[in-house]
């Protein structure tokens, strides 16, 4: 009887899906597939646009389909998600192409930058901030849907209130 090596080779390939920071996605062409994770911060209040940071930056998440991915984010949870990346109207987005991995919820949502109005831009761009000594030009009125401007320390700025806000039918100050 004649004795047989005989050699099985396994090959074992893994598909991994690797998050990047906010911060190396935003430099990536439009049109690229990413994975990112990050901390929601903010829930339903802004209608279906989601935004999340990490400690590097902040991106905005948007369901382009009627999959309601994004429905149930609440603003603390901690998640891994991907899309593509897109440009809405000047705003870096990732479009999302399936269901959020949710690892946590209740999570302590990033501390806002403290920034002035000039420094409002690309590089704060789906953050927390805090804009700090503001004078609304029309403080006293109420807060309404769409765009209010404001000073702060010699420097103009405007913010918009989409509806929903929780700001909306609260006194502007003064």
């Amino acid at each position: 009887m004649e004795k047989i090596n005989i050699t099985i080779v396994f090959i074992l390939i893994t598909f991994m899906s690797f998050s990047q920071s906010i911060q190396d996605i935003r430099l990536q062409n439009l049109g690229s597939t990413v994975t990112v994770t990050g901390i929601a911060t903010n829930g339903i209040e802004l209608g279906d646009i989601r935004y999340i940071q990490d400690s590097t930056a902040g991106i905005a998440l948007y369901d382009l389909s009627t999959n309601n991915y994004l429905t149930n984010i609440l603003r603390g949870d901690s998640l891994t998600i991907s899309g593509e990346l897109a440009d809405y109207n000047g705003l870096l987005e990732i479009y999302v192409t399936g269901p959020p991995i949710i690892h946590s919820n209740n999570n302590i949502v990033p501390n806002p930058q403290i920034v002035s109005p000039s420094q409002v831009g690309e590089t704060t761009e789906s953050e927390i901030v805090q804009i700090n000594n503001s004078i609304f030009n029309s403080g006293g009125s109420i807060f309404g849907v769409g765009t209010y401007d404001f000073a702060s320390n010699g420097q103009q700025g405007k913010i918009y209130l989409r509806t929903n806000h929780p700001l909306l039918g609260s006194l502007i100050p003064t």
